[in-house]
This record gives C-alpha cells, structure tokens and sequence, in this order.
C-alpha cells in the first residue's frame, strides 16, 4: 500500500501537495502499526486471562429450577430414610388386628361378585353346610385344585369367580394377595390359604352346632411386613382339625378353673361324704381309656397332618417342573388351561393373549427356581415317579390313604392331580406308577355329583328376555297401548293377580311341615289364582255400565262399539304378564350373577327352556281369561265348560313344570304339553269367539 502511495504522490505537480501527502502517509503507516500492535496485544491477553460468555436470564433461571428440584429430592430422601429407619419392625394398627383388616377389605368387595360359574350336585350333602361360598380362584392352580376337590367331595355347593392371573383385577380388594380365597357369602367371613379354608370347613363340619366366627378365631392369622412393606399372613395351625371335645374343651376353660377353685373350698362335711377311693380308681380307669381310644385318634389325626404336609411342602413343588420344562411346553399346557377353564368365555382376547404368554413365560422361570430351590432331579419325571411311589406305599393294601373312605390328605393329592390332568406328566405318572387304580376310585367318589353351570353372558340373557316378551311386548304395542281404557283394564288384573300369589305365599309359610313342598303350594295357587279371576269377573260386570261409558267415550270417534271380548282379552293379558314376570325375573338375574333364587342347574338349557315356559304362561293366561269371561258371558252349557277346562288345564300344567326340579329335569315334557294346550285354548277362544274358518275361507 506504501508503494502505491509513493507512485501516486510522484505524479502530483505540486511540490507543497506533494510534501503534506508523504506527511500524511507517513502518519496513516505508525497509525496502522500501532493498531496492529494493539490487535495482536489484545489476542495475547485473551489467550492469557480468557472470559467467560455472558449467561441469558433464561439460563440462569433453568439453573435456579434444577437446584430447587435437587434440594428438595434430597430433603425427602432424608425424611423418608428417617421415617422408615423409625416405624422398621412396626405393624400400624389396622395390620394387627386382623379381624379389622379383613373387614375392612370385605367392605371394598364387589357386590355381587364376578361369579363365573355356579356349582350345584344331583345329590345331597354329606354333612350341611348352611352358608354360600364364593371360591376366588385359578382354574388350574393346585392349591384351588385342592379346596374344589374338597368341596366337590362333601358335595357343598359354591360360585367360583375366576381370577385374572396377570392383572389379578378380581382380588384387588383383598390384602392376601394369593389364591385360593374363600368368602362366606351369609358371615362375610374370608379365609385365606387352602388348608387353613380345609380344616375350618371341616372343623365345622364335625360340630355344626358351633358358630362358624368361633371356629375361624381359631385359626388366627401371624400378619407379618417385610422391609418392602408387603404384608404376608401366615396361619400356623392350618393343618389342626378342632375335634368336638377339643372345642368343648377350650370353651370350658373357665368352668374347669372355677370348679377347680371350688373343689379347694369345700368344706369338712363335703369332703367326708365325698367319693370312695374304690369309685375313683374306676373312674380312673374309665378315663384312662377313654384316653387310649383318643390317643389313637390322635395317632390318626396325626398321619393324616403330616401328609397334608407333605402335599405343600414336597410334592406341589414337583408339579410345576414338570409342566414347565420349556418355554414351548409352557405356552402349549396355558393354552391348555385356557381351554379347561372357559377363559374365552370369560376373558376378553388381549387379556387371554397376556395371561398365556406372558404367564408362560414366568411360570417357566418358577419351574426353574423351583427345580433349583428343592434339589430336584435333572430328570423331573424322575422326582415326580418318587412322590407317586411314596404315596402309593403308604397307602399300602388300603382302598385310601385314609381306609376305606378317603380321608383330607387323599382330597389334597388327588386335587394336585386334577390341575396337571390333561398334561404329558400326568400320563406318565399314571403309566409309570402305581397310582392310576387308587385316583379312579377317588374320581368315582369325588367328581360323579358335580354339575357345572356356567353363568350366561348379557347377550344370551337378552336373547331369553326376547323369547319370553317379544310375542307378549308385540301384542301390547299394536291391541292395547293405544286404548287407555284396556291398559286401565291390564293394569287393574294384575293387581288382582298378585293377591292370590300373596294368599298362596302366607299358606305357605304357615303350613310349616310342608314348607319345603313346593308341590305342596301349587294346587292352592292356581285355585287362589282362578277364584280371584273370577271376582275381577264379577267386579267387571258390576261396573259394566260405567266401564261402557268410559269406553263408549273412546270408541263413539272411532265409530266402533262395545266389546267385551276386548276386556276379556286386556284383563287376560294383564294376568298373564304379571305371571310371567315373577315366573322369570329371578332366572334372568340369575343369568348374568348370582340369582336371588336357588337353581338346580343342571343344564344349561335351564334358562332357554324357562323363556319357553314364561312365554306360554303369559299367552294361556291371555286365553283363559278370553275362555272364562266369554263363557260365562255366553251362558249356556259353555257357562260351566269353559271355566271348568280353564282350572284343569291350568293346575294340569302347573304341574308338570314340577317335572323341572327333580333331578333329572325333563323340559321337554312341559313345553311341549303348555304349547299344545295353548294351541287348544286359542282355538276355543275364536270359537266362543264366533269365528268360522269355514266362512272365511268362502269369503276369500
């Protein structure tokens, strides 16, 4: 840049110009010198002493957040920390006392539970059990398996609701997070843990006139909380079988310290006239066999524990190996168990898919822990070959382990059994031991009473409504919801229908020794029924006058005119509806839950053959009101005919839905006779009617 000053200064003419120019270069070259100087200064001091970027107010206050959210996480550590370190080791209140805790958790139960399936058996208890059960259960776990066998053996009916083994969405409301769980549906009284629901049962059962609260507070539950803080309930005499004198024993405790009291209290002439040493020597010698005959119901009660025992301790644990032994037998024995227990029908799809294949998966990582845990053999079959072997041995020449009756410890290995009986292992076991004579003859004792009936789902409940009123609904729609003067009518009959079933009701409940009879009440119903058909006859005809002035209100604009058979056919309509819906109303509650009456269930085909029935009843009813009112109307020989073939028809069909409760239930018998007296009835009606096919067909 110099250089192209000085050439340019060269060409200026002026010598002054010239001079002031050079000057002026001169100082603008030391002026860029220096600020180079400077520059370069500069760029030594950043690399000396470099300065940090100046912060956003934004990033600052980000940095403010983070430091509040830091301080305040580790404040709450620390007071968690020192809270636990604590209550470590303490219950809170509501945990120790068991008897709250389980009422609290029996408050939160659903109401009406989830009842899956209704157990019923053709045949009666061999000890009553006066209170329903409602079993929480897997379909396929063995400790279920164990309580259903038992259950199934004293034929004592129960609801099973079927738990989601994923989600667990039905037990939610219990602290036991297991299964099987067991609510006594008239104590809301819940057990817990399958021997301890066993031995309760069947504590109850050898003294039935003992409270059943009293029975349960003898097996008093050991709550304990880990550091985790989850809760395990623990019962250590599950396996104890209270005897009648074991419980009279323990609840003379208090007589037998105050008689011991008195005894050292008495006085000089009580003790002179006391016993004589020779009677109290034979009462010792009567007690002390009395003893040796307990001692060896003891010894019973004794073996029969320690193999009940041996059935949790040792031999469920070999089950699960062996139906788990890869991830692929896993899916293929819960794709089983989907099948055995209906989860189609109860699940829906995603849940199914989750429960099969997740479940086969962690079922498997048990069977492995558990392989592992009991030192079993590398071999499982091998393991389950030696409980078999064991347990065919001690049963030696006896029909069971228990005798000639099975006793609870055959129950509890025949229960294990049932829940692999589709499996490869099971059929191993029964072609590789002994132990195929002894589980038929448990088969044949346990399982030949059971029904189950499954609970219908709201579809098919619609569908056996639709059979039961669709005709009945039709009718109302086009011949009487457009007459207000017939829906008075209808509406009037029903309430002198429902006289005659309370009458029948108070006869029944006052005749005690027939109470259970229900053949017993039938005849006297249908005769209430028809004596009081007749008084709304009879009322009828005392108002007709008025009645035909309502009418003839209605009917003068739709130039039509008075007819009886229109009130014969209203009052019958409303006899028959009323009937037919106490007749189903409980069937259909009961189709999607626990129904307000018993069943017998012995087949499904109980509900659709009900709907059948329902829908004859409301139709005859209809037709023999038509029958009665026409014919006394018409006088004549028909005057003493028509209601005489209305009460016979009608107790002779009351009578043969009878036939439905034995059992062995014929529905057939009864549909097909209602149907065929109804076909008779209609045509008696349009008889009495005045109707002619004959003409008809001429007209046409």
């Amino acid at each position: 840049m110099s250089l192209c000053l000085i050439s340019t200064s060269r060409s200026v003419p002026s010598s002054l110009f010239r001079r002031s120019f050079l000057s002026f270069n001169l100082r603008l070259l030391s002026s860029n010198q220096y600020n180079n100087d400077i520059i370069q200064a500069e760029k030594q001091q950043l690399k000396i002493n470099p300065t940090t970027p100046k912060q956003s107010p934004r990033f600052r206050r980000y940095h403010y957040y983070l430091f509040s959210i830091a301080t305040g996480a580790l404040i709450g550590t620390i007071y968690a920390l020192r809270h636990v370190r604590k209550h470590e080791g303490n219950l809170p209140e509501y945990v120790t006392n068991v008897e709250l805790l389980e009422r609290k958790a029996i408050e939160t139960r659903p109401v009406p539970p989830p009842v899956t399936k209704h157990i019923t058996f053709d045949a009666l208890p061999r000890k009553n059990f006066p209170f329903n059960i409602t079993l929480y259960q897997y379909v396929t776990c063995p400790f279920c398996c164990k309580v259903r066998a038992y259950l199934n053996y004293n034929r004592i009916p129960y609801d099973i609701v079927e738990v989601n083994s994923v989600t667990h969405t039905e037990t939610k409301w219990s602290l036991y997070n297991k299964v099987p769980i067991v609510v006594i549906e008239n104590e809301q009284i819940q057990l817990n843990d399958s021997s301890m629901i066993i031995s309760a049962i069947e504590s109850y059962l050898r003294q039935p006139t003992k409270k059943f609260k009293n029975i349960i507070n003898l097996y008093e539950a050991i709550v304990q909380k880990d550091q985790k803080g989850n809760i395990s309930f623990n019962y250590p005499n599950r396996y104890f079988i209270f005897e009648p004198a074991v419980l009279d024993r323990l609840e003379t405790t208090n007589e037998e310290q105050q008689s011991t009291n008195n005894k050292q209290s008495k006085s000089f002439f009580a003790k002179l006239f006391s016993r004589s040493t020779a009677q109290s020597n034979n009462d010792s010698k009567i007690v002390q066999s009395e003893n040796t005959d307990k001692k060896k119901s003891d010894e019973e009660n004794e073996f029969e524990r320690q193999w009940r025992e041996w059935v949790d301790n040792k031999f469920v644990h070999v089950i699960s190996p062996n139906i788990y032994c890869t991830v692929g037998q896993s899916i293929s024995t819960f794709r089983w168990f989907s099948k055995a227990g209906d989860w189609e029908e109860i699940f829906p799809w995603y849940q199914r898919w989750i429960i099969v294949y997740l479940g086969a998966i962690v079922m498997r990582g048990v069977a492995i822990h558990l392989k592992k845990k009991y030192n079993l053999n590398d071999n499982v079959r091998i393991s389950l070959y030696e409980c078999g072997d064991e347990w065919v041995n001690t049963i030696g020449d006896k029909d069971f382990h228990g005798g000639f009756e099975p006793n609870l410890a055959d129950l509890n290995v025949y229960g294990i059994l049932t829940a692999i009986e589709g499996s490869d292992a099971f059929q191993d076991l029964m072609n590789n031991t002994k132990i195929q004579p002894w589980f038929a003859r448990m088969k044949n004792l346990v399982e030949p009473h059971r029904i189950d009936t499954s609970i219908m789902t709201i579809l098919e409940c619609t569908g056996c409504t639709l059979i039961a009123y669709g005709i009945p609904f039709s009718m109302f729609v086009f011949t009487i919801a457009h007459h207000p003067f017939r829906i008075i009518i209808a509406m009037t009959s029903a309430f002198f229908w429902l006289i005659p079933m309370l009458l029948s009701s108070l006869l029944w409940f006052t005749v005690v020794p027939l109470r259970n009879q229900l053949a017993f009440a039938v005849p006297f119903a249908v005769l209430f029924q028809e004596i009081f058909r007749y008084l709304f006859y009879l009322v009828i005809k005392k108002a007709e006058f008025s009645l035909q002035t309502v009418q003839m209100q209605e009917l003068t604009a739709k130039g039509m005119t008075f007819d009886r058979f229109a009130v014969a056919y209203a009052a019958g309509y409303g006899f028959g509806f009323i009937s037919g819906t106490f007749s189903i109303v409980n069937v259909l509650s009961d189709m999607t839950g626990p129904g307000t009456i018993g069943i017998f269930g012995h087949s499904q085909d109980f509900f659709i053959a009900t709907a059948f029935l329902t829908l004859a009843i409301i139709l005859l009813n209809t037709f023999w009101n038509i029958i009665f009112f026409t014919s006394l109307d018409k006088g004549g020989i028909h005057r003493y005919l028509g209601p005489a073939l209305v009460v016979i028809t009608h107790m002779l069909f009351s009578c043969l839905t009878l036939l439905n409760r034995t059992t062995k239930p014929t529905y057939s018998i009864p549909i097909i006779n209602g149907y065929v007296i109804l076909c008779g009835m209609i045509a008696y009606a349009l008889f009495l009617r005045g109707f002619n096919i004959r003409q008809r067909l001429s007209r046409q």
